[in-house]
């Protein structure tokens, strides 16, 4: 604020407060008036210059833990075993999630969410876990290795123009795109790759590079909330064992692949073979293997081993390959291949481009990893070789459907899993496309920290009373009902602002207006202590008229402002204070039926009508006709509400 840099040294013994800074933009002052003002305390955050991506803390909601109030203390329970009372501890801690997400839609703002997988990258991933945390909402950094990506994305389900940032290798990615197919979303969010693995071949493919080298986290989260969305092919391999090539003085293989669902490649024969010794010897001994320089020696030596050995010689023998009806089993067993790839993207092997330039090839079309088509590539020795100097394979075929028959145990790698493979038929097909984004190669926005649009804009609300006889009357007639309220003043709260912060805006409102309006205040705190479900009553207009919507007060807290009002706000004026003692304290009967005329109004109990609150002009989003039941909550967009006269 000052100009002025801070000092380089600070002594431990000294209690002298230096500076002041904000944990969400990261800005800094002097401790010193002419710095620092105690009012900016009050001033809202912009959340910095990537407020674009972080998640607001408005948007985190906090859950109390459930307790269970009909378990009886003294009733003696049975001795099990400490497993056994380990294992049903964890499944209810795992049903219990400590906050949900309650979004507040904005085209500016895309969030991130951002899982870390420590292991990665010779552990480097556990760097990168506290510095997204520092820049990001910690609520919104994920740690893969306490439970998966499951949780964390159902709890984000709904959170609109939602990104992901998978802090991992090509596996880690595969591991997440795997959790959005199982959970179905729509649209489902893309996917960015910050890579700290091995190989990297599908980040490199985005153009995220073939590793992370410390680059500025705040560079990385600009290029992830400008990045293209681009679609990424993904395939399935379904496997049936091969009976008839069974023998009992064969080497024993696995009966399914670690992965049915391949991003980047499957391969079977020398490359294979390579990656599962590197595997087995990481599995045996995980501490030899903790970072990238050294995973690529040890392959490099495993692979000079295996060439001498020459393991994958016979490969052409113990294989048959059909490509959409063309056998291309012939043109294998003449080239003797010791490889065979089927790639879906252009990068392999760590960086290496297999199928090569096609622009002088007219038999095949340039590669692409969204065109659903795989190809279909040969390798001898001398090809792998030369692979590693810009050559490239044989190019077989380009086709979208692969069977492949295998005679023999050989091993095969899916993504990099690796395994040995009993004598199966495998059957690959086209499964989906997901959304990836693509790193560009030079930003070209400005950072929303300068755009005045980036923040929520404030609201203007006018609060009005209407008597409850007059709205009986013309609850049909709009525009009279605005023409007769009475104006009670004008609110300005921010537009991210909830039901229950609008609720105090408007009794301290009331507060300085003259004296009948502070008795119905007075009685509308009352009903609001004594009856805690009834909080609001919301008014929808649906065409001429009117419609009341019945919400619970625990919810209050849940439900943006702006989600009801975009303008005004309707007060119903209680004129039944003499029946207070009359209402039933409990949940009132949830009802659907129509509003014919104003004598229906007579079915709603008039208890659940003291001084609450109707707001208007509409609920955007709730779908008109099929009846709403107290026991579902997700019939309507807001969760929670019932819905009470639907027309």
């Amino acid at each position: 604020q000052c100009g002025k840099s801070f000092q380089q040294k600070f002594s431990f013994h000294s209690k002298e407060i230096i500076a002041i800074s904000c944990s969400w933009c990261k800005q800094a002052f002097h401790n010193k008036v002419t710095c620092f003002m105690l009012h900016q305390i009050e001033e809202p955050c912009s959340l910095g210059a990537h407020a674009g991506v972080i998640v607001p803390p408005s948007w985190i909601i906090k859950v109390k833990k459930p307790q269970n109030f009909f378990k009886n203390p003294s009733r003696r329970k049975k001795r099990t075993s400490f497993k056994r009372r380990t294992s049903k501890k964890g499944l209810d801690d795992a049903k219990w999630q400590p906050f949900l997400i309650k979004p507040f839609p904005s085209p500016l703002i895309k969030p991130l969410l951002v899982f870390v997988n420590p292991k990665s990258g010779g552990n480097q991933g556990t760097k990168v876990l506290q510095m997204f945390m520092w820049f990001l909402n910690p609520r919104q950094v994920f740690d893969l290795s306490q439970g998966g990506p499951k949780e964390a994305l159902e709890l984000y389900k709904k959170v609109p123009n939602l990104r992901i940032l998978a802090c991992g290798g090509d596996g880690t990615v595969g591991w997440i795109l795997s959790a959005l197919d199982e959970l179905k979303m729509s649209p489902q969010p893309p996917v960015a790759v910050l890579p700290l693995g091995t190989g990297n071949d599908l980040a490199r493919t985005l153009n995220w590079g073939g590793g992370y080298t410390d680059e500025p986290i705040t560079k990385i989260l600009c290029h992830v909330e400008d990045g293209n969305i681009v679609q990424l092919d993904r395939w399935n391999v379904e496997v049936q064992r091969n009976f008839a090539h069974i023998r009992e003085d064969q080497e024993e293989g696995a009966s399914k692949l670690p992965l049915s669902v391949f991003n980047n490649y499957f391969s079977l024969g020398f490359d294979a073979h390579v990656t599962l010794e590197f595997h087995e010897s990481r599995e045996a001994n995980p501490e030899r293997f903790n970072s990238r320089f050294r995973n690529k020696m040890f392959y490099a030596g495993a692979a000079f081993s295996d060439f001498l050995q020459r393991s994958s010689r016979d490969l052409a023998k113990h294989v048959k390959i059909v490509c959409d009806g063309t056998d291309l089993t012939p043109k294998i067993q003449e080239l003797k291949f010791q490889c065979i790839v089927f790639l879906n993207i252009p990068r392999y092997c760590a960086g290496t481009m297999p199928w090569g330039n096609t622009g002088d090839h007219r038999d095949f079309e340039p590669q692409r990893h969204d065109d659903g088509c795989i190809e279909v590539i040969g390798f001898t020795m001398a090809s792998l070789v030369a692979l590693q100097v810009g050559g490239h394979g044989e190019r077989l075929h380009q086709c979208r459907e692969v069977v492949v028959t295998t005679f023999k145990t050989i091993p095969v790698q899916v993504d990099g899993e690796p395994c040995r493979l009993a004598p199966s038929t495998l059957h690959i097909s086209l499964r989906n496309q997901a959304n990836m984004v693509q790193k560009i190669k030079r930003r070209t926005s400005v950072p929303l920290l300068n755009d005045p649009h980036s923040l929520p804009e404030r609201l203007r609300i006018r609060v009005n009373r209407i008597s409850l006889n007059d709205y009986e009357v013309l609850q049909f007639d709009k525009n009279r009902l605005r023409e007769i309220s009475i104006p009670v003043g004008i609110i300005v709260i921010r537009g991210d602002c909830d039901l229950e912060t609008c609720r105090l805006y408007i009794n301290r409102l009331q507060e300085v207006k003259i004296q009948d309006t502070v008795l119905y205040l007075v009685n509308f705190s009352f009903v609001l202590t004594r009856f805690t479900a009834v909080i609001y009553v919301l008014m929808w207009a649906i065409g001429h008229k009117f419609v009341l919507i019945f919400l619970n007060s625990f919810q209050e807290h849940l439900h943006f402002v702006t989600e009801i009002s975009q303008d005004e706000v309707f007060i119903l004026e209680n004129q039944l204070l003499g029946k207070q003692a009359e209402a039933n304290s409990g949940m009132p009967d949830i009802m659907v039926e129509s509003i014919g005329t104003s004598g229906d109004l007579g079915s709603i109990p008039r208890s659940s009508l003291h001084g609450v609150c109707m707001f208007s002009p509409c609920l955007r989003g709730f779908p008109p006709g099929a009846p709403v039941s107290s026991h579902s909550p997700k019939t309507c967009r807001l969760g929670g509400l019932a819905i009470l006269n639907w027309p």
